[in-house]
């Protein structure tokens, strides 16, 4: 069962709404659009899985996507995580397009891909690496830990796995397959791990520890790029024509194409969310949507049912990312 879904990434969001918001012609535009396609290729291929996970059956396993575990003061990544009774499944992603050439010897992958050939992160390392972190994890919240393996996953069918020159495929390297072969891996690993090591109690806890831990990335997103808030146009613009709306008798008007709508605000405070600040006061917001009535922006607020923090004029309202 699948018990955390896999979601648009914060980043991607954030990286979205930036390009809602730059001004026309702005210089960085290539480079943040470049970003968004890379970053959304990788998402793509993690939803790729979710179809082959589907295929499980069984109240045992529990999935979790996308989840960012706390080990202070750092974090670490997981594409995706099986849960069960008798074993934990890290799978790491990989969206690659092209020829992948393994060489064991050297601990390196190449990437060949439009008569271009580049190294390769090894994903290997990066899987190892994330089950240590878990198991770490694991004990720090006292956990029972039944054991800890992981596979990658290639998630575009195309590409092609080869292995360099004179070279044999070994462990850990078999451990590098592609999403179609995934189901027969897991039925591999249910036939190895048949010993039960973690009870119902123990699952039910190892599942409220994961959902209440997970804590979405969030950055400064202009600070990213070596922007500044000046290099954006907020304010409340037409959804037809993109012009710019004005707050009148409790509606937003559109002066250039005549369109009115009752929650135009909406996008830009979420974007503001995104690309400012996670939080808001009342004055704020008056200035971001250019309305002079404080319970105007009260009641718009209010309509969003954000957690609040302070009491009348020092209100901050905050948007909790999950």
């Amino acid at each position: 069962m699948i018990v955390k879904e896999r979601e648009i990434p914060l980043k991607i969001e954030q990286i979205d709404a930036l390009l809602r918001n730059l001004v026309p012609n702005h210089f960085k535009v290539s480079v943040v659009q470049h970003d968004l396609k890379k970053r959304s290729a990788g998402y793509n291929g993690e939803k790729a899985i979710d179809y082959h996970l589907s295929f499980l059956s069984g109240k045992k396993y529990m999935i979790f996507n996308d989840l960012r575990l706390p080990l202070p003061p750092y974090h670490f990544q997981i594409d995706s995580l099986l849960v069960t009774p008798y074993y934990c499944l890290i799978l790491e992603i990989k969206n690659i397009s092209g020829t992948l050439t393994i060489d064991p010897e050297f601990n390196q992958l190449t990437k060949y891909y439009d008569g271009v050939e580049t190294g390769f992160s090894d994903p290997i390392s990066q899987a190892q690496r994330q089950s240590l972190l878990l198991q770490r994890f694991f004990y720090e919240n006292k956990l029972v830990m039944p054991p800890i393996v992981y596979l990658v996953v290639i998630s575009n069918p195309k590409t092609i796995l080869k292995i360099a020159n004179g070279q044999k495929l070994t462990p850990p390297y078999t451990k590098i397959i592609h999403a179609q072969n995934l189901i027969d891996e897991i039925s591999k690993l249910n036939s190895k791990f048949t010993k039960e090591t973690a009870s119902k109690k123990d699952i039910s806890k190892i599942k409220r520890v994961l959902l209440n831990s997970h804590t979405p990335l969030y950055t400064n997103i202009l600070t990213n790029y070596g922007l500044e808030k000046s290099d954006l146009i907020l304010g409340v613009r037409c959804e037809i024509c993109s012009g710019k709306m004005e707050r009148q008798h409790r509606t937003w008007y559109c002066h250039s194409c005549k369109f009115t709508s009752n929650t135009a605000h909406e996008r830009i405070i979420e974007d503001y969310f995104l690309l400012i600040k996670p939080s808001i006061t009342n004055k704020e917001l008056r200035t971001l949507l250019g309305i002079q009535s404080p319970k105007t922006a009260r009641l718009l607020l209010n309509a969003l049912n954000l957690k609040t923090t302070g009491s009348t004029k020092g209100t901050i309202y905050h948007k909790e990312f999950h």
